[in-house]
This record gives C-alpha cells, structure tokens and sequence, in this order.
C-alpha cells in the first residue's frame, strides 16, 4: 500500500495555519447570534410566567396533582407583576436554536429562587416569531459554540 506524506514547511506552514485559524474563528463566529427584542421580550414573558407559578414545571405539578386525585388548588395570580430586568443576555448556537445565558434582577434584587443566572432554549416558531422551548445549563451553552 502506498503512502501519502505531505509536509508544510516556510510559507506554505504559515498560510495553511492561518487558512486553519480563520476557518475556526469563521465557525465560532456564526455560532454567537444576536438576540432581538422579540427574543428578549419573550424570554422576560417566560421568566415572569415562571417566578408567578405559571411556568411549565408548576403546569406539570399541578398536572401530577390532578391525576393523582389531590384536590386542585386556585393559581395564585399576583396583582402586581414582578419587574423582570435581563441585564445582560447572550446567545450560542445556531439563529434558528439557540441556548441564552441570561442575568435577571427582579424588583432590582435577587429573583425568588435565588438564580441571578439563568440558561434557556430559545428557537423559531414554526410560522414564525420565536419562544422560548425549556431550561439549559452552562455546559450546553458553550458547547453550543461548536
């Protein structure tokens, strides 16, 4: 069996490295998209729902309740909405999928559950628009990068 070798050596060293680099800082750069108002609207949409009781692990709880035979309780509405501040939000993954790292301040402190930085998916609706589709973490916020 042959054997193919190829060897870079001066120049031609520095462009296939420089050729490398670019094609690496192109691919990361495609992978932090911007998130628009509409993207940051709905994400204070969905953390306000959430810090009321009316986000999807409370939906789900009292589905469980439900079906266990407990008896349902009224929802809790509050009169006031929190003020939901996104102090800073970021994005990696594609524009279409992409996992948000968000800082919250609600009432200008800590929110209820004490987690000042939360990760979400958010992605495109299917007529368009966007929403926001459940929870993240860290790890799968930056491994969106690649």
């Amino acid at each position: 069996m042959a054997e193919t070798r190829i060897e870079l050596t001066g120049w031609k060293a520095i462009v296939a490295g420089v050729l490398f680099l670019a094609v690496f800082a192109g691919r990361i750069y495609l992978h932090i998209p911007k998130v628009t108002d509409e993207g940051r609207q709905e994400l204070r949409a969905w953390l306000v729902k959430d810090y009321t009781g009316r986000g999807p692990k409370d939906v789900a709880q009292r589905l469980a309740d439900y079906r266990a035979g407990k008896p349902v309780q009224p929802l809790d509405v509050p009169e006031v909405e929190p003020n939901v501040e996104l102090v800073s939000v970021t994005a990696h993954g594609a524009r279409d999928a992409m996992v948000v790292r968000t800082e919250i301040s609600v009432d200008g402190g800590l929110p209820p559950d004490g987690q000042s930085v939360r990760y979400l998916f958010l992605t495109t609706k299917y007529g368009g628009g966007l929403m926001v589709l459940s929870e993240s973490d860290s790890y799968r916020y930056y491994s969106a990068l690649f």
